[in-house]
């Protein structure tokens, strides 16, 4: 049986976040990278995401296991809503704010 979240320790939570951020970059990062480099317009509206989410999480120094749990729940409600996330062409509000979770994790 595994412990609950709040009771792992701080570096096994930090390890469990970096994973999720780096299957985050993968899924997400790297086919939205190249939708922004197709579309420039994007660039812009993934920046305007990304101030939007330093402010809500408390400014400039993002901690992995918040930007983590963030983009965890923006994607649950993202399913829940029937989005795929894969769509490029017309990306949906939850495709560019998880594109720029990526952007705040490698910049």
């Amino acid at each position: 049986m595994s412990a609950p979240f709040d009771e792992l320790t701080t570096g096994r939570r930090a390890w469990i976040a970096r994973a999720g951020l780096r299957e985050l970059a993968t899924t997400i990062g790297r086919p939205g990278r190249e939708a922004v480099a197709a579309r420039p317009d994007l660039l812009a509206r993934v920046d305007q995401h990304a101030a939007s989410i330093r402010e809500s999480l408390g400014g400039t120094l993002l901690d992995p296991v918040a930007l983590a749990g963030y983009s965890a729940a923006i994607r649950d409600a993202a399913s829940e809503a029937g989005d795929t996330l894969d769509d490029w062409s017309q990306p949906s509000w939850a495709m560019l704010r998880l594109l720029a979770v990526c952007t705040l994790t490698d910049p």
